[in-house]
């Protein structure tokens, strides 16, 4: 939408403008956490991408930047699984990524 010319406002009525729903339970908020997950996958490999998408000044530098950080935000799990699963493979295994220290006397 701000590709195409619409600008964002911000808006703090007096009284409550809209009422929505929100997951009661674990598993219904973890389904909707993966449904946002992969719709934002689905934008960053679309076409319609904000890396590439709304060149030309019709997105400012903020917008895109906000928009690159929505949709590959769903990525930085990778990098998160394996900081927390390395150390217990490390344990299991006996192999540590620091290597000991050799001492010369």
């Amino acid at each position: 939408m701000h590709a195409r010319g619409w600008r964002s406002i911000y808006c703090m009525p007096k009284r409550p403008a809209f009422k929505g729903s929100a997951p009661i339970n674990l598993s219904d908020r973890l389904n909707q956490v993966l449904r946002w997950a992969l719709g934002s996958i689905e934008i960053l490999f679309s076409r319609h991408c904000p890396i590439w998408y709304g060149y030309g000044g019709r997105l400012k530098f903020l917008e895109r930047f906000a928009y690159i950080n929505t949709t590959i935000y769903p990525l930085t799990s990778i990098p998160l699984l394996l900081y927390c699963i390395l150390p217990a493979v490390c344990l299991l295994t006996g192999n540590f990524i620091i290597p000991k220290v050799k001492r010369t006397h």
